[in-house]
């Protein structure tokens, strides 16, 4: 065999294989698979969280697997999306602490002992059944979710006397977005930090083709549109967020009579983690007041204030908001909130609003017509059907192709030999 023709076979074999490698290479947007066992936590980093120490996320457990021996722990693994960053954790791990991935030593009057920062400990295993106001049902685990921080609520690490920050785990979507929901809805959040509540978003990934606006009545709560039909039962909620146990409240819920007309309830069920309240319904007003100085109302970290269920009725436009006149600390008697106002940090009032999914038309299945032609020919073959080839099919069509110009080129070669 010539030198020549060995050298077309060869470079016959390496086009092949080139090929072969490129059909089977994965996409670089993609994440590497996870280990069994292990859970993948995302992590949204506030912007404030970087400085000219920090560049990255970093994470930190102390016990469970592939504890870390020293802090700040791993530094977490990039994702596409600026400031979302990944770790994968083993399941028996219950709980971590993220921060900007830099020792920030003993020295206060250093300055990178101030700008390190962390978030507190988090639970990393799953809420229980009404453990989060978020999640009433709970969840089954925080795999693939998402941690955001919550600005506003922060608090001093009192062996440090450093800053941490408490927030949220929310379902991520990918792309920078999360939401209450396992599945992306209509609302989602993109916020890389927030206070109080995130900012939600409308979906954009729908059709460029302006959509039908949606028919039926609209109720605005806390800036957000929602579409109702008369007739539904809708689920209003305020929530709480407190640094400390209060001493005693008073607020209202106010509403549209011509629209909603309120459900009945006892106020144990409205008013839900405030023992004792007095309250009572009034002119589209539902009014209510506690107090407790023994032990206080606890809602740190976040609970339902107030729920209210509503039947639409009307067909005007309406809304639903919630105003805390007086609120104070328990232990020192400080006010949190007065004259309506919010006066202290790490205070925060969330409304949110359920109403039902409108039934989903689909259109109607067509059946195509059976050839009953009792002279058609049935043995005539079908006409073949041209498909892309995939997989092993293309590798066996770039072999074709290799092996036919190699052989084209066999015989250039040997015309040429003989000339």
């Amino acid at each position: 065999m010539s030198k020549k023709l060995m050298s077309v076979i060869l470079v016959a074999v390496l086009v092949l294989s080139m090929g072969t490698v490129a059909m089977a290479s994965v996409s670089a947007d993609e994440l590497p698979a996870k280990a069994e066992g292990y859970n993948r936590y995302y992590f949204y980093m506030p912007e404030s969280w970087y400085n000219e120490y920090a560049t990255t996320a970093g994470i930190y457990w102390w016990e469970g697997t592939d504890k870390c021996s020293t802090w700040p722990g791993y530094v977490a693994n990039e994702t596409d999306v600026e400031g979302v960053y990944y770790y994968d954790v083993h399941s028996d791990v219950t709980t971590i602490i993220w921060n900007n991935a830099i020792d920030g030593g003993m020295d206060q009057e250093a300055d990178i002992y101030t700008l390190a920062v962390q978030t507190k400990n988090i639970g990393s295993e799953y809420y229980d059944v009404d453990e989060s106001v978020n999640y009433p049902e709970g969840t089954p685990n925080f795999d693939e979710m998402i941690y955001v921080v919550d600005e506003s609520m922060t608090e001093i690490n009192e062996y440090n006397g450093k800053m941490v920050y408490a927030g949220e785990w929310y379902y991520y979507y990918g792309n920078g977005e999360y939401g209450y929901t396992p599945e992306k809805g209509d609302v989602y959040f993109a916020d890389r930090s927030y206070e109080g509540a995130p900012t939600p978003v409308k979906d954009t990934d729908e059709p460029t083709t302006e959509a039908p606006e949606a028919t039926g009545v609209k109720i605005t709560v806390d800036g957000v549109e929602y579409v109702a039909q008369v007739g539904d039962v809708i689920t209003y909620t305020a929530t709480l967020t407190t640094p400390a146990s209060i001493e005693n409240i008073q607020g209202s819920t106010t509403f549209d009579t011509a629209t909603l007309e309120l459900v009945d309830a006892t106020n144990a069920v409205r008013v839900p983690n405030i023992g004792g309240v007095v309250a009572n319904v009034k002119d589209g007003v539902f009014y209510f007041n506690a107090s407790e100085i023994a032990t206080g109302f606890d809602f740190v970290g976040g609970k339902t204030l107030v729920t209210l269920e509503f039947k639409v009725v009307g067909e005007a436009d309406a809304a639903i908001t919630t105003v805390i006149d007086e609120m104070c600390e328990i232990s020192t008697g400080a006010d949190f909130i007065t004259g309506s106002e919010i006066v202290a940090d790490g205070v925060a009032v969330g409304e949110t609003l359920v109403v039902p999914e409108p039934p989903v038309v689909t259109d109607p299945v067509v059946t195509e017509p059976t050839n009953t032609d009792a002279t058609s020919n049935t043995d005539k073959p079908s006409d073949p059907v041209d498909t892309p080839p995939t997989g092993a099919n293309t590798a066996l069509f770039v072999a074709i192709a290799v092996i036919a110009l190699a052989a084209a080129a066999v015989v250039v070669l040997r015309k040429k030999a003989n000339a």
